[in-house]
């Protein structure tokens, strides 16, 4: 605010003191001119480009004038780019160019403006100065997902990143609900409490805090979508193009464009588990029973809501052999008088996935059943999930991020906080790697980042992770019971590490190496009633080779961890190898490169300013 009110206040006050100057100059032009030889040549530094001449100006030199005319243009011109670079704080024109029509080559460019991208542009740019664009389609749109959060996770992330997050919860609920009964003899009444607070984000703070650091920060906003067809790697950096022409270039490119990305080239064939989910925030009429107004509902597994007589035999079979479950947010009293309530019926991982209209069916099929009246619907949310597939190749140059990274933990669907957990280190890694400079520093920058988003000890968890997303998808609603009824009763800090499971956040030291994990599956398997107990020891024996458990479980974790210690050494080579070419080619791949050409007239340019 202050920087702004600064430059506003200085272009006033030059704009007042050289007018009396530029009119005199365009009167007397060749007397200034000798009077003054320094303003004469100054224009020279800050004007665009030669425009081709008016019909005035043509004129004007066969009538003798063309001294005069010139003088006054060229000072014209000067007051002209100066006042726009004033007024869009150096320069930013949001098109790929400075306000003097130089291309602009950015530190890093994010592609995607969700809460991946803005985390990231926020933090490359407010914490490490980096110059920074963010390139979306649609940058004003609302985000739509509901997220929640384990109040402990949301605090921690917010003590490490610094960017506001603690004023970005909606709501918070200081126990949660669940409900796994009807299996098992445990009775389906039974509710499974736990005294650990949970919170909703509210999606508009966050974008709104991220939209005002990002502004802050001089990140530049770009509207378009890019073309996957015309990226370009050189020594220097990335180039693409958007769907409308624009060139940008840039010294590293993270995409943040979500599951679905068309940039990041990935391992192995890609078949991910899909979690789908329908919600509704609904005002209801008579309250909500049975679920406790004070609690947030985590998981209502039970299938005792559906009236079998009512049913098709094939659609009472799927309500086993497809299962859902219900999670709610009580938000408490709407104007009316009413309670409101954010309601959603989710399949955990499936594949294929199942129908947004089978869980809208369901979701009102059980709010009927437990006399639940929907009098309001305020807003709808239809999710789509991939969990698990294959991961990115993690030598390519594009960065990936988010959900295009494989950031989705694979057994339980949690992203939103993994995302957070990985963007400090993966921001420092990118940030301090592009501040050596030198030839190979792009691809260094790139080695690096994916080096702090997945670490071996990481890959090593995700492997657990995806096993267990392939031994749930594989299960029947009344196994899923079971399973997290014992779940839920191992002590707090060994299943909370295993729901978010990733580094940096609480508790995860209880799952990152492999004598860790052993002791939880085995912990774990003695609290599972004996029916659940054979199925989870069938699949381990079955296909534990097969999706890397048994690596993640057994000393074999080890030499996966050993390749960490030779990735310096990696990098180093990387550089090497970079700086030998470029030698050899006596600069001419770096002459022909356009992230390098528009480097160098970036340093000229500050340079003839200094």
């Amino acid at each position: 605010m202050r920087q702004a009110a600064g430059f506003s206040l200085l272009a006033l006050l030059v704009q007042g003191l050289l007018a009396p100057t530029t009119a005199f100059v365009a009167k007397h032009a060749p007397t200034a001119r000798r009077l003054s030889p320094r303003a004469a040549k100054l224009p020279a530094r800050v004007s665009p480009p030669r425009r081709r001449r008016s019909r005035a100006y043509r004129n004007s030199r066969r009538s003798g004038n063309v001294e005069r005319l010139s003088m006054a243009f060229d000072m014209g011109e000067m007051m002209e780019q100066f006042m726009k670079s004033v007024s869009r704080g150096g320069g930013k024109t949001g098109d790929g160019r400075g306000a003097n029509g130089k291309r602009v080559v950015y530190d890093a460019a994010i592609v995607g403006y969700g809460p991946a991208g803005g985390v990231m542009a926020t933090l490359l740019a407010e914490k490490h100065g980096l110059k920074v664009c963010i390139i979306d389609p649609n940058l004003e749109k609302r985000w739509i997902p509901n997220y929640g959060v384990w109040v402990e996770e949301w605090e921690a992330l917010d003590k490490d990143l610094q960017i506001g997050l603690g004023d970005c919860l909606d709501r918070t609920w200081e126990v949660t609900d669940s409900f796994f009964g009807g299996s098992h003899g445990t009775p389906a009444d039974e509710r499974c409490r736990i005294d650990r607070p949970y919170a909703r984000v509210s999606r508009d703070k966050m974008q709104a805090n991220l939209k005002s650091r990002l502004s802050a920060a001089g990140v530049t906003k770009i509207k378009g979508k890019v073309d996957a067809k015309t990226l370009e790697h050189s020594a220097d950096g990335t180039s693409v193009r958007l769907d409308d022409g624009q060139q940008i270039d840039c010294r590293i490119l993270v995409d943040c464009s979500g599951h679905y990305s068309e940039l990041v080239e990935r391992v192995g064939e890609h078949n991910p588990g899909v979690q789908i989910a329908y919600g509704a925030e609904v005002e209801v009429k008579d309250g909500h029973a049975p679920y406790d107004e004070n609690a947030m509902l985590f998981m209502d597994y039970r299938t005792d809501y559906a009236d079998k007589a009512e049913l098709s035999p094939e659609e009472v079979e799927g309500l086993d052999d497809t299962p859902t479950f219900l999670y709610a947010m009580p938000m408490g009293a709407a104007p009316n008088g009413q309670r409101r309530i954010f309601f959603e019926e989710t399949s955990l991982v499936a594949r294929p996935p199942i129908s947004f209209d089978l869980c809208k069916e369901r979701l009102y099929r059980r709010l009927k059943h437990h006399g639940i009246e929907v009098t309001k619907v305020m807003d709808e949310e239809l999710c789509y999930i991939p969990m698990g597939g294959a991961m990115p190749s993690l030598t390519q140059r594009v960065v990936a991020f988010g959900g295009a990274s494989g950031l989705v933990h694979a057994a339980t669907g949690y992203m939103h906080v993994r995302m957070l957990a990985a963007s400090g280190a993966v921001s420092r890694a990118i940030a301090a790697e592009l501040k050596k400079d030198g030839p190979g520093t792009s691809e260094a920058a790139a080695r690096r980042a994916y080096q702090a988003l997945w670490p071996s000890k990481a890959k090593l968890q995700r492997d657990f992770h995806v096993f267990g997303g392939e031994f749930l998808m594989a299960q029947p609603a009344s196994t899923l019971r079971g399973f997290f009824n014992g779940f839920f009763k191992l002590p707090l800090p060994l299943w909370a590490g295993f729901l978010s499971g990733y580094p940096n956040l609480p508790h995860n030291e209880l799952h990152q190496d492999w004598q860790s994990r052993f002791k939880f599956g085995l912990q774990f398997f003695f609290k599972l009633a004996p029916a659940v107990q054979f199925q989870l020891a069938l699949a381990g024996a079955l296909s534990g080779w097969k999706y890397g458990l048994i690596k993640a479980v057994t000393p074999l974790a080890e030499a996966e961890e050993a390749k960490d210690l030779l990735f310096d050494a990696e990098v180093d080579a990387i550089r090497a190898a970079a700086k030998a070419k470029g030698d050899a080619a006596s600069g001419a791949s770096a002459e022909k490169s356009p992230v390098a050409d528009g480097k160098k007239k970036e340093e000229k340019e500050r340079a003839l300013a200094a």
